[in-house]
């Protein structure tokens, strides 16, 4: 096998020396097709790449999902352009692995490679993607793993961003549903999930705003003076921030 060959996305391939040896080949060559054609994109055209990927994402076999999940993100970085032009493709598969139905793994590199994609085509023509990304995310937000509530909480906060005009109405209302985790994971066990956490709370900020037809014994006011006392105890530098930007 040709030295590049070994070489996966840039990187040696790390498996498990307790996996079988003819499985351990069978990734291995599988993922040195994939880095070659990232490698040499003029000879072969990233359209085929993608099909390789299509079908490894459905797989049977979950670690081979997936490492297709994180085939697309290396995708993602090193061929933007491309995946521009086959964004369709491209969520599609990674819409699909964020609802995997039984690998958190695969969920999570989902997530992270979303991430890294939204980024490349600033949020632009989403479509229906938009609803069911901002739905599965919203689940994983006070899961039990910590890399998944982080990767979620980081996803959220760049889907605010890419909201627009045409989904604004609905992430609204999804917001306002996950508002008691926000403020929950404002003091998360973990300080990374919590920084993401805070960062992602002032980019929902602007969705959280008041509706100043409320009467002060509405259920959603007594939830905002909640708001109020939690933020005013424990992060000051947030309701400071809304005063600010005139959200409270």
């Amino acid at each position: 096998m040709d030295q590049r060959q070994r070489r996966i996305l840039g990187q040696p391939l790390s498996i498990p020396t307790s996996q079988p040896k003819q499985k351990r080949t069978s990734l291995i060559s599988f993922f040195s097709k994939v880095s070659w054609k990232l490698r040499f994109q003029k000879r072969e055209p990233l359209k085929n790449v993608l099909f390789i990927l299509a079908e490894r994402a459905r797989d049977p076999n979950a670690k081979k999902r997936h490492m297709a999940m994180r085939g697309l993100g290396t995708m993602a970085r090193e061929a933007p352009d491309k995946v521009r032009k086959h964004k369709k493709i491209v969520l599609d598969l990674l819409v699909y692995g964020l609802y995997d139905p039984v690998s958190l793994e695969v969920i999570h590199e989902s997530m992270k490679t979303l991430t890294v994609v939204l980024g490349k085509i600033q949020g632009k023509g989403l479509g229906s993607f938009f609803i069911d990304i901002t739905l599965q995310t919203r689940t994983l937000l006070d899961d039990e793993n910590d890399s998944l509530r982080y990767s979620a909480f980081v996803l959220f906060g760049q889907l605010a961003a890419f909201a627009g005009r045409k989904w604004k109405k609905f992430f609204t209302g999804q917001v306002k549903q996950t508002r008691d985790s926000l403020l929950i994971h404002l003091q998360d066990r973990n300080p990374q999930v919590a920084k993401a956490c805070k960062t992602t709370f002032r980019a929902c900020s602007p969705y959280l705003k008041l509706r100043k037809e409320y009467s002060f014994q509405s259920e959603e006011d007594q939830r905002n003076t909640k708001l109020y006392r939690q933020l005013s105890h424990y992060h000051p530098e947030i309701l400071q921030f809304f005063y600010a930007n005139k959200i409270l």
